[in-house]
């Protein structure tokens, strides 16, 4: 590699369209079904995620406890497992409703 080819500076810009495009292609973080199954269980690394909800202020806890599951997925992605790594929804709400409300100070009526 010559110094014509290092940037003086890293750039950031393209990255991820780039490395989105090729794990799609490559199907990196596709979870295979029938490869699953055919697999069996021994060959198959599931995450139970719970919902993200914004009860608190974020702080260090929350970095180090996705960081960990990341890190023990790929892992066990290239150990050659089918990885199941689903993102968990809150589709209430309320925990991030309620947040809102203590933040602005917002009082609910409770005769309406």
């Amino acid at each position: 590699m010559t110094d014509a080819q290092i940037p003086d500076k890293p750039a950031l810009e393209g990255l991820e369209a780039k490395w989105s495009q090729k794990w799609d292609v490559e199907g990196t973080y596709l979870f295979d079904r029938v490869r699953a199954a055919a697999v069996g269980r021994v060959g198959i690394y599931s995450v139970d995620t719970p919902p993200p909800t914004a009860s608190g202020s974020l702080h260090i806890g929350h970095v180090f406890s996705f960081t960990h599951t990341d890190i023990k997925v790929r892992y066990e992605r290239m150990r050659g497992k089918s990885v199941f790594y689903p993102m968990g929804w809150d589709d209430n709400g309320l925990p991030t409703e309620r947040r809102v409300q203590n933040y602005y100070g917002v009082r609910c009526d409770p005769s309406l």
